[in-house]
């Protein structure tokens, strides 16, 4: 294909491109006709179409194109796209099955194009959703599985492509600029001790340097629940790779746990859960971190999603507010930046 990621959403749904393109991945498939079922945009826009053929195919009638299509937000990066191309099949998780994925090397625009695992049965959850224990205990099991695959260099294709995230994000605003958005009400519910973008951004340099101890592997990097998607059985599979990274596992399971689960309810359930998630790690064949190391690396590891959602700016406000709350609360509760010396 001459272009195989175009910024151009009428040429990525044209029947011309996506015969070349399903062409020659499912013999016979030519595409007449495509039809749009739902546009959702944020920064990244995503198509879910219909696809009408000429002849009867093997080839998915229902498809999800992912892309920066938008010009004025046309900012996304190429990580999800070697994601999918590179690693994904690797990998024993749940996550949409991908027909193409690919960078324009020129224009550094990244698309791909996915099942529409909606016209599967599958439910998107929205990030506000609640969450319980049993639940959360299922998606660790996926973030387990991910981690397994990846376990100290299993999988030795990722190290240049998926690097640590923590120290670059420290440098995306200033003291200044995310002292003003810790300010602006997203956090309310914390103390000014942990209000603080001097000690967030220091934070984020020490969770950096815990990036070289043993344990590290592919992490999702952003698993609230707007990025799990639901089968009517209930089982959950994991979307949006756009913060994958190289990290400590707590990196995951601390992000995860502290968003979907009710501060009361992570009281409660998340020793128990991190104990739940070792013995899942176990299963997969890795020798898992030892328990008071792991309990402490979970509770350490928790200002990453706060400076997430601190430094967040293009998404609906009762999301950040929400999510940050959550996040903040975890936080100040196991005196986080305290355990990181910051």
């Amino acid at each position: 294909m001459k272009n195989t990621a175009p910024y151009d959403e009428a040429v990525v749904l044209s029947p011309q491109w996506l015969t070349e393109l399903l062409g020659a991945k499912y013999s016979g498939a030519v595409v007449t006709g495509t039809e749009v079922v739902e546009r959702l945009e944020t920064v990244a826009t995503k198509v879910r179409f219909r696809v009408e053929y000429a002849e009867p195919t093997d080839a998915p009638t229902a498809l999800c194109a992912k892309g920066y299509f938008n010009p004025a937000l046309r900012r996304g990066t190429r990580t999800e796209a070697d994601f999918y191309s590179l690693v994904a099949h690797h990998l024993p998780l749940r996550t949409p099955p991908c027909v193409h994925a690919a960078v324009d090397e020129d224009t550094g625009h990244a698309l791909v194009v996915m099942h529409d695992l909606v016209a599967a049965g599958a439910h998107f959850l929205d990030p506000r959703v609640g969450y319980g224990a049993e639940q959360a205990a299922a998606t660790l099991d996926q973030l387990a599985a991910l981690h397994a695959a990846t376990w100290n260099g299993k999988l030795p294709v990722l190290e240049g492509n998926f690097p640590p995230r923590p120290v670059s994000l420290s440098k995306y605003l200033t003291v200044d600029q995310l002292q003003s958005q810790l300010d602006d009400g997203r956090a309310q519910a914390i103390s000014t001790k942990t209000h603080s973008a001097d000690r967030l951004i220091a934070a984020m340099g020490t969770i950096g340097a815990l990036s070289q101890e043993a344990g590290t592997c592919l992490v999702h990097g952003d698993l609230h629940t707007g990025n799990i998607y639901q089968f009517p059985d209930g089982s959950p599979g994991l979307i949006d790779w756009q913060v994958v990274q190289h990290g400590v596992w707590a990196l995951d399971v601390a992000y995860h746990l502290a968003t979907v689960l009710h501060p009361d309810d992570l009281a409660e359930h998340e020793r128990e859960l991190v104990d739940r998630y070792r013995d899942r790690l176990a299963a997969h064949g890795v020798t898992p971190p030892d328990r008071d190391r792991a309990w402490w690396l979970y509770r350490a590891l928790l200002p990453y999603g706060l400076f997430m959602w601190a430094i967040t700016r293009a998404v609906d406000r009762p999301i950040i507010e929400h999510l940050t709350d959550r996040l903040a609360r975890a936080v100040e509760r196991h005196r986080s930046l305290d355990l990181l010396g910051v």
